[in-house]
């Protein structure tokens, strides 16, 4: 008999997963990156208040481990095994194709995570809001001020093609970008 993988199991999975993925990931001044996991993960979670169509255990798993793919030696292969094919491909829309210019890489992105599903555009939207969080709480010289209006329209961008996806992320997203305007 199969073992059935309750959401709950599988967000611990997902989680415990991508604590050790991206054990050696810090932030310049020495913050664990997982904090940045963490704060998708409890975003993201908020939103499954406003919308109950939204599979919390594929939403929270790839909240988890949207960064996987992309910035560690984790392969596309290795989450289909673990987790799935839905899971494994709402990661891979997450994750950014390196060979495209910085401006083509969002587009290319937004473009395949329309393709995946509603759980994948969320997790897009709440990884926008926390990394927005990041920037305006702690200094790192790669925020010049020239990178954070790029930011900040990249974030308009966004919102204008997954905002519909949740409506209560996409409202935390404007008061973020409106927060930017008077930097």
């Amino acid at each position: 008999m199969e073992a059935i993988i309750t959401p709950k199991l599988l967000i611990e999975q997902a989680k415990e997963f991508a604590l050790t993925s991206h054990s050696n990931h810090f932030y310049p001044d020495g913050r664990p990156y997982f904090l940045h996991l963490e704060s998708v993960s409890n975003l993201t979670k908020k939103a499954t208040l406003y919308d109950s169509s939204l599979n919390e255990g594929t939403l929270l798993s790839v909240s988890y481990l949207h960064d996987s793919i992309e910035d560690t030696q984790v392969r596309y292969e290795d989450i289909v095994t673990l987790f799935g094919y839905e899971i494994a491909n709402a990661v891979a829309s997450l994750t950014k194709n390196k060979s495209l210019s910085k401006k083509e890489q969002i587009q290319d992105s937004l473009n395949r995570i329309l393709l995946t599903s509603k759980e994948a555009q969320v997790v897009k939207l709440a990884d926008r809001i926390a990394n927005l969080y990041q920037t305006l709480l702690h200094n790192d010289i790669k925020w010049t001020s020239q990178y954070k209006e790029y930011y900040r329209q990249e974030s308009l961008f966004i919102n204008k093609v997954l905002g519909k996806s949740s409506h209560y992320l996409s409202k935390k997203l404007i008061t973020l970008i409106r927060i930017y305007n008077r930097i």
